[in-house]
C-alpha cells in the first residue's frame, strides 16, 4: 500500500475536542493496527507528547508551531509557513497527502505528493457579504478553496449536499473527482446523568452551537406558543456565545421562560448520551448543516427527532426522521412538536432507525471507504 501523510497541523492542545480534531481521531482509531505502518502523522510540535501517548503505532513528523517573533507581519509569517510546510511534505517519503481541514492557507499549495482533501461545507462562501470587509473575506475564501481543490487528486465531500455545493460554486471541477464519504458517528459506551439533583421528568432536547444559523430562536418561539399545553422543559446544550447572551437570553427573560429552560455546556460524551437517551424529543431547527451530527446521534439513542429540511439534513438523515418546513416557521414547528408528543414513533420504528444509522455511519465503514481511495489514488 502507498504511504499516506495525514495532516494534523490544525490540531493544538486547546482544540483536542473540536469537531475537525475528532474527525481525524476517529479515522486514526479505526485504521487497522496492521495497516498503521503505512501512515505518517504530520503534527504540530506542541502535540508531540499527546501523539506519542495516544498513537504509539503511528510514526510522525513534527511541524514547527507558528511563532509571532518570526515577524510581526502576518503575510511574512504565512509565507514562511508555506515554505516550511512544503519542504516537510516533500521530504516525508510519502506518496499521498491527506488533508481533512481547511483552516490554514498553507494547505492549498501544490506539493510533490498526490493530495486528497476533505470539504465539510462551504458556508463561508455561501453567506451573503454585507460590508466591504466581508466581501474581501469571501473573495479570499473563494480563491483559497479553488486552489485547495484544484491541486487535489480527489476531493472528499462529507455528504451529497456538500458535493452539489462544490459543483454549483466551482462548475469547472469534474464530478468524477468528488467522492462522497459520510462522517462516522460514535457515541460513548456508557451514559452518566449531567444533573446534580433530580432529572427533569419531561424535557425536549437541543444540542448544537449557539449561533444564528443553528436557529435556536425558532425553537424557543415555537415552545413559547405551546408552553401552556405541555409540562416539558427544554434542555439546551451548547457553549455560551455572544449571540446566546445578547439575543437568546433576553428573549428567554422577556417571555418568562427561565424556569422552563436548562442550559448546559462542556458536557462529557457520557453525559450527552444520557440526555439523548432520556429526552422525550430531540429538535434540530438548523438553517445550515454540512452533515448534522446531533440529530443522527439522538436517533441512534432511539430518541424521536424533529429537524428542518435544510441543506444536508434530508440526505444524511435519509428522510427517516420527522421534518417541519419552512425552518423559521414557529407555528409549523410548534404544531409538529405537539403532534409528535401526542403521536410518538413506535419502539419498532425507533429501533430500526437506530440500526440503520449505526450501520451507515460506523467508523469502520468510513475507514474502509478511505482505504479504498488511498489504494486507488
Amino acid at each position: 500500500m502507498k504511504r499516506v501523510l495525514i495532516d494534523m497541523t490544525h490540531i493544538t492542545p486547546d482544540k483536542l475536542y473540536a469537531s475537525l480534531s475528532i474527525y481525524i481521531f476517529r479515522i486514526l482509531d479505526a485504521i487497522p493496527v496492521t495497516e498503521r505502518k503505512n501512515f505518517v502523522l504530520l503534527v504540530p510540535s506542541e502535540l508531540e507528547d499527546f501523539t506519542q501517548q495516544r498513537y504509539p503505532d503511528y510514526s510522525y513528523i513534527l511541524f514547527p508551531a507558528s511563532r509571532k517573533h518570526v515577524s510581526n507581519n502576518k503575510l511574512i509569517r504565512i509565507t514562511r509557513q508555506i515554505q516550511v510546510y512544503k519542504k516537510i511534505v516533500n521530504s516525508s517519503n510519502c506518496d499521498i497527502l491527506f488533508i481533512a481541514n481547511d483552516l490554514y492557507p498553507y494547505t492549498y499549495i501544490k506539493t510533490n505528493l498526490k493530495k486528497i482533501v476533505v470539504i465539510h461545507d462551504l458556508k463561508v462562501i455561501k453567506e451573503s457579504p454585507r460590508s466591504l470587509v466581508e466581501k474581501i473575506t469571501r473573495f479570499a475564501n473563494f480563491h483559497f478553496y479553488k486552489n485547495f481543490m484544484k491541486h487535489a487528486e480527489i476531493i472528499v465531500a462529507i455528504s451529497n449536499y456538500t458535493k452539489q455545493d462544490i459543483l454549483k460554486l466551482y462548475p469547472t471541477i469534474q464530478p468524477s473527482k468528488i467522492k462522497v464519504i459520510y462522517n462516522s458517528v460514535l457515541l460513548a459506551k456508557d451514559s452518566i446523568s449531567p444533573f446534580r439533583t433530580s432529572v427533569p421528568p419531561n424535557y425536549l432536547l437541543y444540542v448544537n452551537t449557539l449561533q444564528p444559523h443553528k436557529n435556536i430562536i425558532t425553537l424557543l418561539k415555537a415552545f413559547n406558543l405551546i408552553k401552556e399545553k405541555i409540562n416539558h422543559q427544554i434542555v439546551i446544550v451548547g457553549k455560551e456565545t455572544s449571540y446566546w447572551k445578547e439575543k437568546i437570553v433576553p428573549y428567554i427573560q422577556e417571555n418568562q421562560l427561565e424556569q422552563r429552560i436548562i442550559h448546559l455546556q462542556n458536557l462529557s460524551e457520557e453525559a450527552l448520551k444520557y440526555l439523548y437517551e432520556h429526552a422525550q424529543l430531540f429538535i434540530s431547527p438548523s438553517l445550515r448543516e454540512g452533515f448534522g451530527y446531533t440529530p443522527i446521534e439522538a436517533a441512534i439513542c432511539k430518541c424521536p427527532v424533529i429537524c428542518s429540511r435544510c441543506e444536508a439534513l434530508p440526505d444524511t438523515t435519509q428522510n427517516k426522521l420527522i421534518y417541519y418546513h419552512p425552518p423559521q416557521d414557529t407555528k409549523a414547528l410548534g404544531d409538529t412538536i405537539m403532534h409528535t408528543l401526542q403521536n410518538p414513533p413506535s419502539s419498532r420504528q425507533l429501533n430500526q432507525i437506530s440500526a440503520d444509522y449505526t450501520n451507515a455511519y460506523s467508523c469502520s465503514k468510513q475507514v474502509q471507504d478511505f482505504m479504498y481511495l488511498f489504494q486507488k489514488c
